[in-house]
């Protein structure tokens, strides 16, 4: 039996690289926020894997108290930045998070993990988070406690903290309201960033990936990087959207890979 050598492994090495990113681009943007910024690099989510939570980040919560965040963070924490009064993807992804919260019946809220929900417009108040909060939890089918879904707004100063620290970049357009991307955050108890999913459709089983991967405080990004190559936000659009161009470069990359180990077969074959 002959020992495989580097060019009999390299069919089966392209192979599983088309598979493994065409499997990435073939799907729905529901990972891609990580690095992934608008062309002028303003607005979007860099990734921050791996870092804690500041401490002393406080908020107010729906019923006016002060909190600090990392206060509620009793175990794995879903954390999603939004502005109650936007027009456009904030309710879509609290909406899309709920629908997974009731599609993942191995894991529940409260027993498994918290949500907190943290709005970056300082104009907002607490008022407005505990109307938005109690709209949010009727939508749900299953029993969510008021308490491991929490709703917090707060001042410039400890938004621009948090949303730093996470890498969340937006700004202000000119109708007062705010250019953003979608993402949602997981940290662990002790406030490490462990995973972003982003994009407005997300999938029950990388939810419960993503939390386990929270409870044992360990960053896991390799499928994200994989799917940041295929999509690019758009944030006049304020969406994802597939990168034809990238795709096409992989392609052709792919080809020029099988092309020069054709190459060099042949050059083997003639001097055997």
């Amino acid at each position: 039996m002959t020992r495989p050598t580097l060019l009999t492994r390299l069919p089966l090495a392209l192979g599983l690289l088309a598979a493994l990113g065409l499997a990435a681009c073939g799907g729905q943007a529901t990972a891609t926020s990580a690095n992934n910024l608008s062309p002028d690099g303003k607005i979007g989510v860099v990734e921050k894997l791996g870092d804690i939570l500041p401490d002393g980040l406080m908020f107010k919560d729906e019923e006016g108290r002060d909190v600090e965040l990392k206060s509620l963070l009793r175990g794995p924490t879903v954390l999603t930045l939004v502005y109650l009064r936007c027009p456009s993807i904030c309710g879509e992804l609290i909406n899309e998070l709920g629908k997974t919260v009731d599609e993942l019946q191995k894991l529940r809220p409260g027993r498994d993990y918290d949500l907190v929900t943290v709005s970056f417009d300082p104009r907002e108040t607490p008022e407005l988070a505990k109307t938005g909060k109690q709209a949010f939890l009727k939508r749900l089918k299953s029993e969510v406690a008021p308490e491991s879904w929490r709703f917090l707004v707060g001042d410039q100063a400890n938004i621009t903290k948090l949303t730093q620290s996470v890498g969340f970049l937006y700004e202000k357009d000119d109708n007062e309201d705010f250019k953003h991307a979608g993402t949602v955050i997981f940290l662990s108890q002790e406030g490490k960033i462990v995973r972003y999913l982003g994009g407005l459709e997300m999938l029950p089983f990388e939810m419960e990936l993503a939390l386990n991967d929270a409870r044992e405080g360990r960053p896991r990004t390799l499928f994200q990087k994989i799917q940041r190559l295929c999509y690019t936000y758009d944030p006049d659009g304020r969406t994802y959207v597939l990168a034809v161009n990238k795709i096409i470069l992989f392609i052709t990359l792919f080809g020029v890979g099988v092309f020069l180990f054709g190459v060099l077969l042949k050059r083997r074959k003639g001097t055997v």
